[in-house]
């Protein structure tokens, strides 16, 4: 992970899903209790374990969220990486995948 982190500041269900790096994983909780900073550093991890930043998604249901964790995300893994990740809204990532793929058969 990034310089000056431990995974000892993590609690045992978020180095659970830090340190789960196969298969996706659904990390659900109240506010406040480190969501962020455990999705940012599991994908840190994933791509410290050899996985393709381009293959990693994180989706958030916030505008706010997202990019707090797209920031987050650049200090830990840099900047070419991080812009490298995808992170954004349920929304957004929807709107991508439409304009990406969308065909327009009655023009």
């Amino acid at each position: 992970m990034s310089a000056g982190f431990s995974i000892e500041l993590l609690n045992k269900a978020q180095r659970e899903a830090v340190l789960a790096l196969k298969g996706p994983v659904l990390i659900l909780a109240g506010a406040g209790t480190g969501k962020t900073r455990t999705v940012t550093c599991r994908m840190s991890a994933l791509l410290e374990n050899g996985v393709k930043a381009e293959n990693v998604l994180a989706v958030t249901f916030t505008n706010k969220s997202a990019a707090e964790m797209a920031e987050r995300l650049m200090v830990m893994v840099g900047k070419k990486r991080g812009k490298a990740l995808t992170v954004c809204t349920f929304h957004s990532l929807c709107l991508r995948i439409l304009k990406r793929d969308i065909r327009v058969s009655w023009l």
